[in-house]
């Protein structure tokens, strides 16, 4: 009997299935040519994620111009003068074209507060996880706003 009830529990779990949010079929444009200025290694990310925007065969072609910068500012200090607290912010403004007009101007700007550790791998670790899940948040940004686009 308990064999019957964990397949069943197993059949019922399994086809739940997970897909993406944005797959490649859900995508109703394409972004031809992207310029990037600012912070090399937030715009190395972003291009990792939005690469897959380019392969599409989407009639809906746009052009994107990036600018990305990353600040880690001192939140909070201690007695001694050390810092206690940090805030990462990461601020991208984005430009769409299309035919070589300007059809939109954005900027997003995600932050985020975290505290000094003694071991300074583990903090740098620490703050490439918090900046990967930062900019996780621009591109889908970036990508509800070309949906808005497509969809007025």
């Amino acid at each position: 009997m308990k064999k019957i009830l964990i397949i069943i529990l197993f059949l019922s779990i399994y086809s739940c299935g997970y897909s993406p949010i944005y797959t490649s079929n859900d995508i109703k444009f394409k972004i031809n040519q992207i310029e990037i200025n600012g912070d090399k290694k937030v715009n190395k990310f972003i291009l990792k994620q939005i690469s897959r925007l380019r392969n599409n065969s989407s009639n809906n072609i746009y052009d994107l111009k990036i600018f990305s910068s990353k600040e880690i500012n001192s939140i909070s200090k201690d007695i001694k003068g050390n810092t206690k607290t940090f805030e990462m912010v990461i601020e991208t403004n984005i430009e769409i074209k299309k035919n070589d007009k300007i059809i939109k101007e954005k900027t997003f700007s995600e932050s985020f507060n975290y505290n000094n550790t003694s071991n300074k791998f583990d903090l740098s670790q620490y703050e490439r996880d918090i900046q990967e899940n930062l900019i996780d948040k621009i591109v889908d940004n970036i990508i509800f706003t070309f949906d808005t686009l497509n969809d007025s």
